[in-house]
Parts: C-alpha cells; structure tokens; sequence
C-alpha cells in the first residue's frame, strides 16, 4: 500500500509535524505547496506553532500575525537590539485638573535635591478584529504628578491618520502613525517631595467600570491612598474613593487580578493593609491590618504583591526570614503566614544573617508542570540574588540568578516575560540585567535556527547536534547579558537605580525602565530588520531594507535615540564593554549581537 502523501494526513498528525518545525518559515514554505497544506496552515499550523514553540506567552488569537511577531521580538532579545529614548508628556496634552493660567508640566527634578523615584504600570487591551489594534495605557508617578499616556494602534488609527492633516499628524501621531494622547493629573494641594507618588495601579479592563474613563489607585509619601477616575473624553478627574492609611506613608501598593479586586498596601510602621477596591466610599476602612514587622525591629515592608487572587507575598527587611506568603479568604489576610522564607538556602536551618527583598513577581501558570497561578514566583534580594520559589517544594527555593559582573548590587525591579526570559533592575549603575530561563540546548524556540549556515565549508560539520560550527557555538553558548541604560559622564545620572520595570504584555516589543528623574522606553526591535512587528509600523513601510537616514526617519525622527553599553555574563575570559552606534551607522560584525553594537573605545562615555 502507497503511503499517504502530506497533505492527506489527518489534521491531528499535521499538528505533531509543525511542533518539530523551528522556524516559522518552514511553515510558510510548507503552506505554498498546495491547496490544502495553504488553508491547514493558515487555519491550524501557526496555532500550533505558537502554542509549541512560545508555551508561556498568551496572545490574541492571531494565530499567523503572532508567530511572526514572537519570532522576531525572541530574535531581537537574543541580539540585545534595542532603540531607547527617554519618554515624557509632550504635544497632545491635557492637564487635570483643568484651571486657567496653568503652566505646561516641567521635566527634570522640579527643585528636588534628587530626581523622583518613577513606580510604572501599563497594560494592552485589544480594540479591533487584527492583531495590531490594541490600546496601550502607560502610566508613572514624577514626583507629586500622575502622567498618563493613551496610545491607540491598528487599523482604525491608521484610518484617522489617513484623513488628518499635517498639523495634525505632528502633534497627535508618531512616526509609526500611532495616536498618542496625554494627560497629567496634580492637584494644587499636592507637592513634590511630600507628596511624591510611591505606588501607581491602573485598573485592568475586566475590572474598570464601562464609564470611558481610566481607573487608578495612586499612593503617596504624605499617605494618601485614593482611587482616581480620569477621563480624556471628558477631560476631568475624580476622586471616587479614599482609603483609610492613618496618615502612614505608602512604601508600595498592589491590586489582586481578579475582577473584584483587593489592595494590598505596605505602610511604613510596618504593617500591610488590605482593602476592598469595591464599593467606592471616600472613608474606605481595610478589612485586614497586619503588622508583619515588629515595633522592636528597624525592618520595614518593601514590597507586596497578589500571586493570585487568594494568596499575598510579602518582602520585609532586615529579617532573617524577608518574605512572607499569606493566604487571603473570605477578604480576611491569615493572622500567620503560610510560608516564611529565611536567608539561609536551607529552610530548616537556622541563620542570624539579614536581608531584604524588594521585588516579588509572579510566574505564569501556562505549563502543565507549573501547577495552579502563584504557586510559583521570583524574588529580588538585598545580596543581589533573584531566587526562584515554588511553593509545592519544600526547598526556600528552585533556582537562583545571579550576574557575575554586577553581582551584590541589589534587586529593586522584576519583570518576567512569559518563562523565556526577564529583566532586574539593580540598584546602581542604571544597570537592566537580562537573563534566560530556558536550558541551554533546550529551548523551543531559538532564533538562530532559521539563520543561514556559515559560507566556510570548513566550518560545516558532518552531523547533529549542529550544521555548521557557528550554529554550534551559538547553541552552547548563551550568557546573559547587563545593559547600562545611561552610560553617560553625569555621574548622579549614571549611578541611577532601576526603581521599576513594566510591559504592557510579554508579546508587546515596548519595555519601560523608571530611572532617577526619568522614565525610558527601549523599543525590543532590530532596525535593520526588513519585516519588523506590526508595532513599529511594519505594514506602513516598503519592503526593502533601510539604510542611513532612512533608519533614523523611522525609528528615531526627533533624534533622541540613546547610545546604550553592555556587557555579557561570563565567568571565563576579559568582560568586553561594547556601545551602540548612532542609528544609520554601523558597528563592529559579532556574532549573536545587532548591527548598533562596536566596541567601547576611549573617549566613549560609559
């Protein structure tokens, strides 16, 4: 018997077939064979594709727009391309609340001996039936003042832009035609230092009332703790709740996922409050408030987090046990904690040695090992460690990162991207540090794969594991990396701790870093790359490859683009500081890094 050509095997074989496909390429190659394989792939290979190779990253069901976008976003976090710049309200700008005579809002440190401590969040919502109509919503705390940023992207945007005018087009789009609406939100009553904003929440879709407007929960040094509305439609504010602190100072703040959500509240005596978001009441009393740190001790609590609705993780410090896991029921916060995790690697040991953790992000539950949400998550410490937890084993933790460049800086951010990867912001050198989760040799997608072979025929090897001795090298060797997101001679500037990170969605090539003073937004794309993410316009440009001036129109019109520094991870050899070129200019040829990266030479500022 004759056996089955491909494109008569059930749909059910098909699937195991593309979940041994490395690139998406070989599925598009598959897809112009015939008739069948076409309408298979279009309608279930990218699907499966995704799901296989990208398992952790949940995306909008546009199963061919994002296996492209993943697969270029992997590439060019494994090339370290980046195109950053400093962001802040310019243009289109309405200022909350609305009084006659007031001033355009000032950058910079706005009279303060040092910058503001910028607490980011965001968060994408999709607004159309295509994978590129999304709304981005960004928002930061600079100093006493709320900056909000509506973004608005795809095909209904591209469509207003169409019809606008020049003016029009300068001072509401960027050159990636994206709308781009500001608001800032201060009162008179509010002032920078005393009043500075320590924790910014903004209510997620399945959370905010349908009223139009943007939800958030701001908290202050002054400790004030409000629920605020602000609608650009309307261009007013409002304060529709108030939670009772007792005048203590917000040291951080958190609202659980769910759609009835809680806050969570570290306070600086010590203790964490939780409240009901909802019903709004401008005297809103907390159902629970727990003193995690002794009065007798000089620990405080640093950071809180919801690793799922039910469950609250708490950082302290100095302690000899600095994170605290407590179980939320009935709106009620567990007298004890659930789990306490001690200094020491062994949980059974006892160690009079203190620490502190910072920073407390949740994993996402998408594998079938991972078990139900929040019972596995990552913690920044004082020694600089990034430690692992899974609350099934009965180990302190699973894993630990550490960086071997920059190693007893501590952690003061997080920021997972599904489980390929995430990000820590140290606490000195405006250092972002890089690392991968996935093994070595193991991983389910490697952009590297759907690269050509070396053009050497003495670098060809005659079998697996590998074609060619550079895919070899690339394969089993995958350092993290440190990028110095201001290498600059200001000193103040470039000794600057990474205070927060955010993303709107692990899919999402936009990443933003709170600095001293300042947010920055790195865009996760390779300029030279002739297809990039719908995000950067990829549909608005020609297909051929942009050089020069070209590449400075499109990513960096308004020439603000940053020259970044990194250095890899590596334990064996001299630690190499390269520096990115200007955009339109070339850097040296390394192998794995972006076209921008050369050498640091002397005179370079870093």
């Amino acid at each position: 018997m004759p056996s089955p050509l491909l494109a008569e095997l059930p749909a059910e074989l098909l699937n195991q077939i593309v979940c041994h496909l490395e690139t998406a390429g070989a599925l598009f190659h598959i897809s112009i064979t015939c008739k069948r394989l076409y309408q298979y792939i279009e309608q279930n290979g990218y699907r499966t594709f995704v799901r296989c190779r990208f398992p952790s990253i949940q995306t909008p069901p546009y199963w061919k727009d994002a296996a492209h976008a993943l697969t270029t976003l992997s590439r060019a976090w494994d090339k370290k391309a980046f195109v950053a710049r400093s962001i802040y309200p310019e243009n289109d700008i309405t200022q909350l609340p609305r009084r006659r005579g007031r001033q355009p809002p000032k950058r910079g440190q706005r009279g303060q001996t040092m910058g503001y401590q910028p607490v980011i969040d965001c968060y994408a919502e999709e607004t159309g039936n295509s994978w590129s109509s999304r709304d981005e919503i960004l928002a930061w705390g600079a100093g006493a003042e709320l900056n909000l940023r509506l973004r608005g992207m795809g095909e209904k945007v591209e469509c207003q832009w169409q019809v606008s005018g020049d003016n029009e087009r300068t001072l509401k789009y960027d050159q990636f035609h994206h709308r781009n609406k500001w608001l800032t939100y201060k009162d008179d009553t509010h002032y920078d230092g005393r009043d500075d904003i320590t924790s910014v929440n903004l209510l997620k879709p399945w959370q905010k009332p349908a009223d139009g407007a943007e939800h958030l929960i701001i908290g202050r040094a002054s400790g004030e703790l409000v629920h605020v509305s602000l609608s650009n439609r309307k261009a007013e504010c409002r304060i529709v709740a108030r939670f009772a602190t007792g005048d203590r100072r917000i040291q951080s703040a958190h609202i659980s996922s769910a759609r009835d959500p809680l806050l969570a509240a570290c306070l600086s005596t010590g203790s964490v409050v939780v409240y009901p978001v909802f019903p709004y009441s401008l005297d809103t009393k907390p159902y629970s408030d727990l003193p995690v740190v002794p009065i007798s001790t000089s620990g405080r609590t640093w950071a809180t987090t919801f690793l799922r609705p039910e469950r609250l993780a708490i950082g302290i410090g100095p302690s000899t046990f600095p994170l605290h896991i407590y179980d939320v029921s009935n709106s009620a916060v567990s007298s004890k904690p659930l789990r306490k995790f001690p200094v020491s690697a062994d949980c059974c040991t006892s160690n009079t040695s203190t620490s502190s953790v910072y920073a407390i992000v949740p994993l996402d539950p998408s594998s079938q090992a991972s078990g139900t949400a929040g019972d596995v998550f990552m913690s920044g410490w004082y020694d600089g460690s990034i430690k692992v937890h899974d609350l099934r084993s009965p180990d302190c933790h699973v894993n630990t990162f550490t960086d071997p460049v920059d190693t007893y800086s501590a952690v003061y951010s997080l920021l997972p991207i599904g489980r390929e990867r995430f990000i820590a912001g140290a606490a000195r050198h405006s250092i972002m540090k890089i690392f991968d989760f996935r093994m070595t040799g193991n991983r389910p997608y490697f952009a590297v794969n759907a690269e050509a072979c070396s053009a050497d025929k003495a670098d060809k090897l005659s079998g697996p594991p590998a074609c060619c001795q550079y895919h070899m090298d690339m394969e089993d060797v995958r350092p993290g990396y440190n990028v110095f997101l201001d290498p600059s001679n200001q000193r103040r500037r470039a000794e600057s701790p990474v205070y927060s990170l955010a993303s709107a969605a692990p899919y999402s090539p936009h990443i933003y870093a709170g600095l001293e003073g300042r947010v920055l937004q790195l865009d996760v794309v390779e300029v030279m790359d002739r297809f990039p993410d719908q995000a950067f316009g990829g549909r608005n440009w020609s297909s051929g490859r942009a050089e020069g001036g070209d590449l400075v129109e499109r990513y960096d019109p308004d020439q603000r683009a940053l020259k970044l520094a990194a250095l890899e991870h590596t334990t064996t050899g001299p630690m190499k500081l390269r520096v990115q070129a200007e955009l339109g200019k070339r850097g040296e040829d390394f192998k794995g890094w972006d076209g921008r990266w050369g050498w640091a030479s002397r005179g370079v500022e870093y």
